[in-house]
């Protein structure tokens, strides 16, 4: 209800004011009104009473407030409370480093990271370049899983849908080596399967796997034997240490090879079968 007021006259026992009882029974409603407000009718109740204040300006420092101030979440749906009053840290781990300044609680990733066991993404990208690493010792390191599996890169074709993978020889092998790509302009690497030309190269004969015949000449003989199956591409042959030229030099047919001239007496004839 709204406040009542006691008429008190126009001037002093003018006999136009509100009667004794009349103005008890306005004291009455207000005070029942309060009572009711701000107690159980009867007893004033203020701290336990039920109230919504709006637009209000409440000093934490200088009043008690009770009660939770909100929730967080981790991505398991673990839910914890933290109410008025507790303080909800938000604390660094291994690499990470947290600081407060001000009204800011700033994160901070190690300069020099060790031990990060898992990255929440599957993918790092940047998108105004190229994704650089910055070691202090220049060497990016992928680690195999401690017990079978070795350290890996894979490079995919354009679309991602085939990969091919660079692979650490295996823990059996007790090696650590380095192994230099190819200087000057583009190339390929050569491969131990794949059947490739390879141009401008310097092949140390000795080292090469192959089936040596050694022959003497004698200034007339022009056919020696070879194994079936050999042809002038798969053999090198050297007339005293001097290599002759396929199909100008000497011919293969099945098991023999022909030379256009005869070695002279006492020629060194060095057939090697690669």
């Amino acid at each position: 209800m709204a406040k009542q007021t006691i008429n008190i006259g126009s001037s002093a026992n003018d006999g136009t004011g509100t009667t004794i009882r009349a103005g008890g029974d306005l004291i009455n409603d207000n005070f029942n009104e309060i009572y009711t407000e701000l107690g159980d009718g009867s007893t004033l109740a203020i701290s336990s009473k039920s109230q919504t204040l709006s637009n209000k300006a409440i000093a934490i420092g200088s009043n008690t407030v009770t009660g939770t101030l909100f929730r967080v979440v981790d991505e398991s749906s673990t839910e914890s409370t933290i109410d008025v009053g507790e303080r909800l840290a938000i604390t660094g781990g291994t690499n990470l480093t947290s600081t407060v300044s001000g009204d800011s609680v700033n994160l901070t990733l190690n300069s020099s990271v060790t031990g990060l066991t898992s990255v929440q993404t599957e993918t790092l990208t940047n998108a105004s370049g190229n994704l650089l690493v910055n070691s202090a010792t220049n060497i990016t390191e992928f680690r195999g899983d401690g017990s079978s599996v070795e350290g890996q890169i894979q490079l995919n074709c354009h679309v991602n849908s085939h990969g091919q993978i660079l692979k650490a020889q295996p823990h059996s092998e007790g090696v650590t080596n380095t192994m230099l790509l190819p200087k000057g302009s583009n190339s390929t690497l050569v491969s131990e399967i794949a059947t490739q030309t390879l141009t401008n190269k310097t092949i140390g004969v000795g080292q090469l796997t192959c089936n040596t015949r050694a022959y003497t000449g004698d200034g007339s003989t022009v056919a020696f034997t070879v194994t079936n199956g050999q042809t002038v591409e798969n053999v090198l042959v050297f007339i005293n240490g001097v290599f002759q030229r396929p199909t100008t030099d000497f011919g293969i047919s099945g098991t023999t090879l022909t030379f256009g001239t005869a070695p002279v007496s006492a020629d060194v004839i060095t057939i090697k079968e690669l």
